[in-house]
């Protein structure tokens, strides 16, 4: 029409959309609505790129506990490699590709690789007081395969949601292990106590003490979760589904270590946390109704221990002439110790057999400089889950999984007085998995809501 504007739009189209792309963000906006004057729709909220999730370590996660399966039906190929080993290297591998990156300036991961280089240098050392070392370069290489769960978590775990990841995988296996123990109870049971009686679960190639330390690990950690995170319905199932089952597994292996380092590290979570007070009579109560609920046959077993010299069972007075004989080694070679993995060879131990006891087999095997390593790496776990206890808020996954790793801490120290929990990787790998969760805490970006 004579008079009217041109339409630049439709006679330079290519113009029209450069300009509209290049207008700033606010006036994508849409037009307002009819009737509605001067009332826009908001433009939609970005997208945050999702962080990569490292599928493989989950997996290795769940199989880590399952011996009956990865030793029974999955494929060892040989020279002391098997399926876990290339799962944790996988698991390492996708953790890398992925751009994983530690903690920095974490105490823990320093004195872990000091620890792991001096094993691997105590290791040389017992190559010249042993005459048959063949297998400690396997046994060496599964015990640093779970501690070094705590980098690949680490490196894997960008934010919350895989921090709930990494729990949620460690608690796919519980029920199925459960069901393991109850069959294997089942089969076994009896009133009365006897050492027949006694079941290592899913542990195929470990005994009953070292499959019931994993369960007060694991138990502990969830008891935390459950008590002082604020969390839905279905995560509170599914936690106290979880602790059930692993009470399931310290009651029937009957290890008296697992009922006592369970019973002191529930009781320290307790105490430590900041709503304590809620729990004072439903425990005084528990602490009155527990020994009429437990079966007769558990009771019995905390009985027959006595440290009475002349009434000691001989599993006590056995341990005891072990520690003995460990301590006389060790004041013969003070520095180094005779190596790793050597007191157990009878040119050190007449017995061949273990310590049953860490700490005085470290002083034995690594002398000094080895119980300072052992020593640095407890004191950095314990003053990092006591860091994160103090800055962190109530209610949160920071500050339950600190809680939950200051107990588990407590019960590993006390189940260590009494045998090695340390060393064999199913037994610690998942301790390892929740420390590197409480390291990695406050490099997090701010928590989402709990769901």
């Amino acid at each position: 029409m004579p008079g009217a504007r041109p339409d630049s739009g439709s006679r330079f189209p290519l113009a029209a959309r450069a300009l509209r792309g290049a207008m700033p963000t606010a006036s994508h906006a849409a037009p307002p609505r009819a009737g509605v004057p001067g009332k826009a729709i908001p433009a939609a909220r970005p997208r945050t790129a999702r962080a990569p999730r490292n599928w493989a370590l989950y997996l290795f996660l769940i199989l880590l506990p399952l011996q009956n399966i990865t030793a029974g039906y999955l494929p060892n190929i040989g020279g002391g490699f098997n399926f876990l080993n290339i799962m944790f290297l996988v698991s390492l591998f996708v953790a890398m590709a992925q751009g994983g990156k530690l903690a920095p300036g974490e105490t823990v991961n320093t004195w872990t690789m000091l620890y792991a280089v001096y094993m691997v240098l105590s290791m040389l050392v017992g190559f010249h007081f042993v005459e048959d070392p063949a297998n400690h370069f396997n046994q060496l290489k599964d015990h640093l395969v779970g501690l070094f769960v705590v980098f690949v978590v680490q490196m894997s775990v960008r934010d919350w949601n895989g921090v709930r990841l990494v729990v949620l995988a460690t608690l796919v296996p519980l029920p199925y292990i459960a069901k393991v123990v109850w069959n294997q109870h089942v089969s076994v049971a009896s009133t009365h106590y006897t050492d027949d009686l006694r079941i290592s679960g899913t542990f195929a190639l470990l005994g009953a003490n070292e499959f019931a330390a994993f369960c007060v690990t694991v138990a502990v950690v969830l008891f935390a979760l459950l008590l002082a995170c604020r969390l839905s319905r279905r995560w509170r199932i599914i936690l106290a589904g979880g602790i059930a089952c692993m009470v399931v597994g310290v009651l029937y292996a009957y290890s008296r270590t697992a009922y006592i380092s369970l019973i002191m590290g529930m009781v320290v979570v307790i105490m430590v946390w900041r709503g304590r007070m809620k729990l004072i009579l439903p425990l005084m109560l528990a602490v009155v109704l527990l020994p009429a609920v437990l079966p007769k046959s558990v009771v019995e077993r905390f009985d027959s221990t006595t440290v009475e010299e002349g009434k000691r069972d001989e599993s006590t007075e056995l341990r005891i002439e072990y520690w003995k004989i460990a301590w006389a080694n060790f004041l013969r070679n003070p520095v180094v110790g005779t190596g790793y993995h050597t007191f157990h060879h009878r040119e050190i131990n007449p017995y061949g057999r273990d310590t049953h006891n860490l700490y005085i087999r470290m002083l034995s095997e690594g002398g000094v400089l080895g119980a300072i390593v052992l020593l640095g790496i407890l004191i950095a776990v314990l003053r990092t889950s006591l860091r994160e206890l103090t800055h962190s808020q109530s209610g949160t996954w920071r500050y339950a999984l600190a809680l939950g790793l200051m107990g588990a801490w407590v019960s590993m120290v006390i189940s260590n007085l009494f045998g090695d929990r340390f060393t064999y990787y199913p037994v610690v790998a998942y301790f390892w998995a929740y420390v590197a969760l409480v390291v990695k805490a406050r490099h997090l970006p701010p928590e989402e809501p709990n769901r």
